[in-house]
């Protein structure tokens, strides 16, 4: 995965479920207190302008909000972004579960999580996510075994998952991935 520098980028009017999903992230992991939360719960049609959010075509593209002091858990909402490409989170306090609605982002290419204190399982449902080339969960507190659905990830290149407490340290069916 690559750190990318957090900017908005204003485009048209997101849709009223890309907003929703961005309230609830700034709602759940304690908007108030990040370092920076500039624009955040603007008028609607700001979104686009917002600290950490990209948008393309009246969607929301990207959530950058690394080392961002996000504290508390990542909203299920995130999963109605249908157009979300990256979502880089790393290096917050995030804690809890991954939310498995993120599985439905069909568009996502990057998923940084690391470094934060998430607990629980990395869910299967992250293996139907076919456009995914970088999965970084290390560093957190995940428990159980690898799901083998993530060897149906075609488009991995990059997976980091140490740093864990994982109780399957080799995914067999990663020998699927090409």
């Amino acid at each position: 995965c690559r750190v990318l520098i957090p900017v908005g980028f204003a485009d048209a009017q997101i849709r009223t479920a890309d907003r929703g999903a961005l309230i609830a992230l700034y709602d759940s992991p304690d908007g108030a207190n990040w370092s920076d939360n500039t624009g955040w719960l603007g008028a609607a049609g700001t979104e686009c302008t917002w600290y950490g959010v990209t948008c393309s075509g009246g969607h929301v593209t990207q959530l950058s909000l690394w080392s961002n002091q996000l504290s508390g858990s990542i909203p299920p909402e995130l999963g109605s972004l249908s157009s979300l490409g990256e979502l880089v989170l790393q290096m917050n306090q995030l804690s809890g579960v991954i939310p498995p609605e993120l599985g439905s982002l069909s568009s996502l290419g990057e998923l940084a999580l690391h470094s934060n204190q998430l607990s629980g399982v990395i869910p299967p449902e992250l293996g139907s996510l076919s456009s995914l080339g970088c999965l970084s969960l290390h560093s957190n507190q995940l428990s159980g075994v690898i799901p083998p659905e993530l060897g149906s990830l075609s488009s991995l290149v990059r997976l980091y998952l140490n740093s864990n407490q994982l109780s399957r340290v080799i995914l067999p069916e990663a020998g699927r991935l090409s």
